[in-house]
């Protein structure tokens, strides 16, 4: 049988995405892309570059590029905001969307909206290369709802990362939500975190991840997504998290018996613009261009949590078990002392913010 690769301690690893976003879609797929990155690049950066270029009462062009699957949460933001834009600008501004890594890794992508290269770019962990208080939404049990982080995203706590990117060349004009993370098993049901002991989980190559994991009681195992539903099958790890959208999708559910709502993260990635390009526009398409990204949010955060919702049902109906009422408390117990414990992933100033924020 295929070896798996473990990594049972690791540094965070750059090209793992802030939840789920490339974790759970777009490694594998990015892998393959990464080898022609070099030639993509050249491709999309080099003819197309004069996009936003444009005669006199020509529309203005503009460019979305993102690393996952048309069917990822990341892609459903970029058409949202291509349809909104475009009706909002009355056909003045026009968008093309570049999706599946066309235009290179998250880091790639990164590079060219902060150089100005390219408009807008939808990425996760990617920006953490620049700005690496983003992490901070990956802190456990951060959230008591998601009310509670939208109200955060838009009030002190979403302005204090606005401004540090800003300060990094980009313009932070989207959160999108990709889910609650949900923990998957084939030993038992989870009902509280003292059934995590004895576990062997799967985490990403994070150390955020892995201390949160450990703080849990259970041991870890960090293989790679590629070979991760090989891993569940083989027993190399007992179980996993991510979103339960994850868990259909990537059919998990063939090779797991449990699964639990601990929702313990929850999985977010940032929509960017250059600034060189944000602040060539004028006032109006500013206002536009920002009033696009918002209707943006909303359709992706209405879009996840019903897919959550019918992900949790379609795993009931193929064979697993579901827990929909875990103790959530006992977890959080467990948790909070731990995103204390890391200032550098977790900055206190933030983490303050984000837990006076009205739920």
């Amino acid at each position: 049988m295929k070896p798996i690769n473990i990594v049972t301690h690791g540094a965070a690893d750059s090209s793992e995405p802030a939840g789920a976003a490339l974790d759970e879609h777009g490694r594998a797929r990015r892998a393959v892309m990464h080898a022609a990155a070099g030639t993509a690049l050249g491709a999309a950066f080099g003819p197309l570059a004069s996009l936003h270029a444009h005669a006199q009462g020509a529309p203005k062009r503009l460019r979305v590029a993102h690393t996952a699957p048309t069917e990822h949460g990341w892609h459903v933001w970029s058409v949202a905001f291509k349809e909104s834009l475009e009706k909002r600008s009355k056909g003045a501004m026009l968008v093309q969307i570049y999706p599946n890594a066309q235009m290179g890794t998250e880091r790639d992508i990164g590079q060219a909206v902060r150089n100005g290269a390219l408009e807008v770019g939808v990425i996760g962990v990617g920006l953490t290369n620049w700005v690496p208080e983003v992490s901070i939404t990956d802190a456990p049990y951060l959230w008591k709802s998601r009310d509670q982080a939208y109200r955060a995203f838009a009030g002190a706590f979403g302005d204090d990362l606005r401004a540090r990117c800003r300060e990094k060349g980009f313009g932070l004009i989207g959160w999108t939500d990709l889910g609650f993370r949900c923990i998957t098993n084939s030993k038992r049901q989870i009902q509280s975190v003292n059934d995590m002991q004895g576990l062997k989980m799967r985490v990403p190559i994070s150390k955020a991840y892995i201390a949160m994991v450990q703080a849990m009681g259970a041991t870890t195992a960090a293989v790679d997504l590629s070979e991760l539903y090989l891993a569940l099958r083989q027993g190399v790890a007992d179980g996993q998290e991510t979103p339960p959208t994850v868990v259909k999708s990537n059919k998990y559910y063939e090779v797991q018996k449990y699964v639990a709502k601990s929702d313990h993260v929850l999985t977010t990635g940032y929509s960017v613009t250059s600034t060189k390009y944000f602040d060539g526009l004028t006032a109006t398409e500013k206002q536009t261009f920002m009033a696009a990204a918002n209707d943006a949010d909303n359709v992706l955060r209405t879009h996840t949590q019903k897919e959550e919702v019918d992900a949790y049902q379609f795993l009931g109906k193929h064979g697993m078990q579901v827990n929909l009422s875990v103790d959530v408390e006992s977890f959080r117990k467990v948790c909070l002392p731990l995103v204390d414990k890391m200032p550098d992933q977790f900055p206190p100033h933030l983490v303050k913010i984000a837990r006076a924020t009205p739920v």
